[in-house]
């Protein structure tokens, strides 16, 4: 299966219906569970400089790396 990906800015979400082309996945109709990992931001991927500048941010950052799945329907 590929790897999709989803660029969320601050402030954004994700929910409702999302339409996918099944025939990429090869899904028949029916039940599956999605599994995914959020991969937040490193704060050793930051100088100093800019740690300080997102400390002034209003939005904070998704730090590390968080889990998250849900079940889905595959209907025609």
């Amino acid at each position: 299966m590929r790897n999709a990906a989803v660029l969320l800015r601050p402030g954004e979400h994700l929910d409702g219906t999302i339409a996918l082309d099944a025939r990429m996945f090869q899904l028949t109709p029916g039940a599956y569970r999605i599994e995914a990992t959020l991969e937040g931001w490193k704060e050793e991927q930051f100088s100093a400089e800019e740690r300080t500048e997102l400390s002034k941010m209003s939005a904070t950052f998704l730090g590390g790396e968080i889990p998250a799945a849900t079940s889905v329907t595959v209907t025609r």
